[in-house]
């Protein structure tokens, strides 16, 4: 028995002691590779010396971590991306490093890891393909925590794509020409769409759409585009600081709930300039809706919103109409003047609220009407004083 003890013993101990060794192994292998530095590899189409000439191969042979140099030039590529990357040009000029899509029914860039960043770079060259849908000049899919800033897309299907994608940042870039949108958003939440330009699109300039929840779009600047910032079966979703001129509608909601509107200028549209359109339980908030070819604001079959003290001046049409079964919203403190029908329409003045009072169609506000009754109540008293004076 004693001996049958010792022998247990001794192979328990030769068993742990295996065990911390190869612990210890592989700890040692694990803390060897995590340690080792990112490395950054260059690129340029022309000059001797950069690692690489495209920035496909670049990518090809990165790891994880690694950041990818681009020199300016201009590379005729479509570049995939799979890897944890950081791909910026030396210059951070968009100007002077072009990239331009070698296939146009393919992305120029397509993303499909987390943690990426693309900086730097014009874009152009992605349009349609074989099937008749339009490319982007980066595309993103299924991907997390990553950055597109400082880029200039232009001619392409969209300029910025995402599909599936969520807690990304958008900033500091512009799109021009596009042949559908600047800017596309579909089943994806919680991402960062900040300080872009977006000019001369044929149809949406910033466009969220199904199940794309709980995103920030802040400090953009549609122009010339069929449409500025377009909101379709979405919720909870922040727009604020915005500037939209010289679309067909300024900002429309479709089906989208839950959102906030805040401090946007929307201004000189061939349409309205915020429109809602079954859309329930929005906050309109200290917008300028202003000098647009129909009405300032517009609802349409859309329920419990709050319109909280906007300008809705100088519009041709109505400055604010809430018309079509829209129900149970609240009017406080708008301005709404010289426009060119009614400053507040309000088809079911008995189930809406303005300025706090159910059944009252104005506002407290100085309108034409108001003026126009000061002016003959003025106009009688001094006749009657003149004929006082007889």
């Amino acid at each position: 028995f004693y001996f049958y003890n010792f022998w247990v013993k001794q192979n328990l101990e030769d068993f742990y002691r295996a065990n911390i060794l190869s612990f210890l192994m592989t700890f040692f292998i694990v803390a060897t590779i995590s340690c080792a530095e990112a490395v950054t590899i260059t690129v340029d189409d022309d000059i001797e010396g950069a690692n690489y000439k495209s920035i496909q191969d670049a990518v090809d042979n990165a790891t994880n971590g690694d950041t990818v140099l681009v020199y300016p030039g201009n590379y005729t590529e479509n570049v995939y991306v799979n890897k944890e990357l950081t791909i910026t040009s030396l210059s951070e000029n968009p100007v002077d490093t072009i990239i331009h899509a070698a296939n146009s029914e393919d992305n120029v860039f397509n993303i499909i890891a987390d943690n990426v960043t693309i900086s730097g770079f014009g874009i152009s060259g992605a349009g349609t393909d074989q099937y008749g849908d339009d490319k982007a000049g980066i595309y993103f899919e299924g991907v997390n925590n990553s950055v597109i800033k400082n880029n200039n897309f232009s001619s392409n299907g969209y300029g910025i794509s995402l599909l599936d994608s969520y807690n990304n940042t958008l900033t500091d870039n512009s799109a021009y020409m596009s042949t559908i949108g600047g800017i596309f958003l579909w089943n994806s939440s919680k991402n960062k769409v900040d300080n872009n330009l977006i000019n001369a699109i044929k149809h949406q300039g910033i466009f969220i759409y199904t199940f794309s929840n709980n995103n920030e779009i802040s400090n953009n600047t549609v122009n010339y585009s069929r449409s500025g910032i377009d909101l379709v079966y979405c919720e909870n979703n922040t727009i604020v600081n915005n500037t939209i001129s010289n679309t067909f509608s300024g900002i429309l909601l479709i089906e989208s709930n839950c959102s906030s509107l805040i401090n946007n200028v929307v201004k000189l549209n061939d349409w309205s300039g915020i429109d809602l359109e079954y859309s329930a339980e929005n906050t309109l908030y200290n917008n300028t809706a202003s000098f647009n070819n129909n009405n300032g604001i517009y609802l349409v079959e859309s329920s419990d919103n709050r319109l909280d003290h906007n300008n809705a001046s100088n519009n041709m049409g109505y400055g604010i109409n809430i018309n079509n079964s829209s129900r149970n919203n609240i009017l406080t403190g708008n301005i709404a003047n010289s426009n060119g029908k009614e400053n507040i329409h309000v088809v079911d003045p008995e189930n809406n609220t303005i300025n706090g009072s159910a059944n009252s169609p104005a506002q407290e506000l100085p309108f034409r009407g108001f003026v126009l009754a000061i002016i003959a109540i003025t106009t009688i008293a001094l006749i009657f004083r003149k004929r006082g004076y007889k």
